[in-house]
Parts: C-alpha cells; structure tokens; sequence
C-alpha cells in the first residue's frame, strides 16, 4: 500500500512543475498510470486434476465363446473382436477395470466354460489391447482350477500387462494394487462371497479351499460376516497408509439373475461406506442392478454403489437361459476431480454406458460383440444391427437405463448426455 502512495505523489509533483514552466504539451496524452490501471503479475493457482475410472461387470468365456474365438487356419484364439467396438470408450479412461471370471490355465488341461472355467491367454491380451488396466481375479470361479490354475492366471494376466487384484501367489505379496493415475493415487481391492464352510473348510462356489491358499484370496463368509467386515476396513487403512486417497472395492456378491440387491449387498455397502470407502463396483449377478449412494453413519464421507454392472460379455442372453436381462451390461465412468490447492479429491459425476451382447452367425460360426448403446442407433448397420438384433438392442436400453436409474440419482447421467467441465 505505501509503495502505490509514493508513486501519486511522484505523478502530482510532475503536473505542478509543468504548470510553473507554462509548458504547453500538444502530444497525445499518456496512458493513464493510475493505481487502478497497474497490472500486477498474479501468481497462477494450479488447474484441478481431472481422471476417469472406467469399470465393466463379468468377463466371461463359455465354452461357445471360446469356440467361436478359435482359428482353423492359424490354429489360434483371438478375441479382439469382442471389443472392439467398446474400445474407444476404455481407452480415453485413465483406469480401466473388469472382472475376470475365469481361470488362465493353460491348454494343456483343455478349455472349457461353465461349471470350471478355464480361457485361452489370448483372452487377457485382448482386454490389453482394449484398454483395460486392472483385473478382479477374485470371484466364485477363481479356484475352479485349482491352486496352479490360480496362479497361472496372475501370471498370465502381468506378463499382458494387467495387474491383477483381489489374489496373490503368498503372504509377503499384495492381492490390492494403489495405482498413481495424473498424481492422483487410487487402491483397488477385490472380494468374493463363500459358499458356506465345510468341515471347518472355507469353499468358493463349493470347492473346498484348502488351508494354505485361504490367505491368498480375497474372500468373505456370509457366515462370519461381522468379522469380515472388520478386516476390510483393514484393507482400507493399509491402503490409505500407502498414499491411496480414493478407495475402490470390487464385490462380488448378490444373488445370480436377481435385478434388485440383496440384504446382504445393503448391509456390506452401509459397512464399506462407514470405513471410507469411495466406490463399490459390483459383479456376479449376471443382470444390471441399480446405483445407489450411501451416507456413512457419521455422515462424513459418501459412497457410490454400482450393486451390479452385469454381464460385460458372455453366452448367457434368451436363447441359453430364457432372460434377456444376462445380454445386458454397464461401462461406469467416474470423473474424479483433485484440488491440487485443498489436496482434496471429489466424485465430479457418473456416467454409464449401457451395453448389449451381439451374437449372430457368420461363415457358420457365432460372433460376439458388445455394443454401446449410446451410440449404436445412429448407425445401426456398422454395429450389425439389424433385424431382431436391433429390436433387442433397443429394448436392452430402454430397460437397462430406466432400471439403473430407478430412484433419486443424482449426478449420474448417460454417457451421450454428460460433458465433462473445462478445468479453470
């Protein structure tokens, strides 16, 4: 303040002199040097970071897919296709998840689909290349090929170049992951339900798991679920003691084929929530089910629950289960936003992309493709849309939206419908 009073009595003193000198100025007048016209090089406040988390439901392999995806003239599998017309949603994410609901264990022991899942590797590579980052390996099908097919499988998925969460191959290693997305450090968890214990013995989907592999996979018991509820607060603390400042579960949980949650989903999201977590992405019904928010207890901190994403792709759809509701999935996009300034981290909104499994037949052989639906109906032919499939598709949507959507959501929007802000 005292430097802009020196320099008007500097201005003033000028004036005075030149009046005494009665010397006439004809020149154009100054630019005006007022203190209101001084322009001060304001320091810059940093811009906010601005992320997208991407998440899909079930990956699934039955044994028709697996076929379909088989080459007589190469003699090998490729899935690339599956995807490809997802691909550019996955790839402008920052983090990209899905569940893998299979094993990788090799061809050595035969491919095979429902009830002991076991998928060519190339499955894995195609979700690389379709932009996936992280992978949920901890489901009811985990062990369906044993200890060695588990392992295999997280093998499989880092040499792609995935990184698996919610098993490890022992206890000094982590079965969570925090990954560093622009600056902004998010941990990824991932849980499956038991099937009820057995001779002191824990089983998942009623294979018994023997001992020594319980500590390596992520799992709760129905049973005992007070107890479990408490280690995965655990989990939360560890990862926020290692930088994680939003927190993300992956459940897998509910009842197969049912639309709504379960009594169980309510109790666990209201438990997570209360142990700050941010996000549960849910899978294992096999149908889309609602989002819904939970305030925690203290009514600090608020949680996003996706209860199910459904199928992201697999053979279950009308012609092998009479349900329509198995074709149908999700692409959950959350738009994370940090103030470098508070070094605070907010939810900004979510945006889903409702999907739908095509399958036609072409050269003799099905054809598996996931859809968009946001944008799938401006031109239907280059998605393969035509006919019955399109009627389906639409109908897919139609109900896909309105389900998820039930209730009062607020800040989530479709995809076709959200812009994302311009950073200040």
């Amino acid at each position: 303040m005292k430097k802009n009073v020196n320099i008007t009595l500097v201005i003033v003193c000028v004036l005075l002199l030149s009046a005494c000198t009665n010397v006439v100025t004809v020149d154009e007048p100054e630019e005006d040097k007022t203190v209101e016209n001084i322009e001060y090089n304001k320091p810059k406040l940093p811009e906010p970071v601005r992320v997208q988390i991407s998440a899909v439901g079930d990956v699934m392999a039955h044994q028709p897919q697996i076929n379909a995806q088989y080459d007589q003239n190469t003699g090998e599998y490729d899935f690339d296709n599956n995807f490809k017309y997802i691909k550019p949603h996955i790839q402008e994410s920052d983090l990209a998840l899905a569940n893998l609901e299979t094993t990788l264990a090799g061809g050595e022991r035969g491919y095979s689909g429902f009830p002991l899942f076991n998928a060519p590797d190339e499955l894995a590579e195609a979700l690389y290349n379709a932009g996936f980052n992280g992978i949920s390996t901890s489901n009811n099908h985990t062990y369906d090929t044993g200890k060695s097919g588990m392992l295999r499988t997280l093998d499989v998925l880092e040499k792609k170049g995935l990184a698996p969460v919610g098993t490890r191959r022992n206890e000094e290693e982590k079965s969570y992951e925090v990954f560093d997305v622009e600056g902004i450090k998010i941990g990824v968890s991932a849980y499956t339900y038991e099937t009820p214990i057995v001779n002191g013995h824990r089983t998942i989907n009623g294979i018994t798991i023997p001992h020594d592999v319980n500590p390596l996979i992520d799992s709760f018991s129905y049973q005992n679920l007070d107890e479990e509820l408490k280690a995965m607060k655990q989990r939360v603390e560890k990862m926020e003691e290692q930088g994680a400042e939003v927190i993300i579960f992956y459940m897998h949980w509910g009842s197969e084929y049912h639309r709504e949650p379960n009594s169980y989903q309510k109790k666990i999201s209201q438990s997570l929530a209360d142990s700050g977590v941010d996000i549960i992405f849910g899978s294992h019904p096999h149908v889309v089910q609602p989002i819904q928010w939970y305030e925690s207890a203290d009514g600090e901190h608020e949680t996003l629950v996706v209860y199910s994403m459904g199928n992201f792709i697999s053979n279950q759809r009308y012609e092998t289960l009479e349900n329509r509701y198995t074709e149908d999935g999700l692409i959950v996009n959350v738009n994370l936003k940090k103030d470098i300034i508070k070094n605070e981290v907010e939810i900004e909104a979510v945006t889903i992309i409702p999907t739908w499994v095509n399958r036609y037949l072409e050269g003799g052989k099905n054809v598996y493709e996931i859809v968009p639906l946001t944008e799938a109906f401006s031109s239907p032919e280059k998605f393969n849309l035509t006919g019955q499939a399109l009627k389906r598709a639409k109908q897919s949507k139609k109900t896909t939206v309105e389900h998820v959507l039930s209730g009062e959501i607020r800040n989530v929007f479709l995809d076709s419908e959200y812009t994302l802000p311009v950073a200040n």
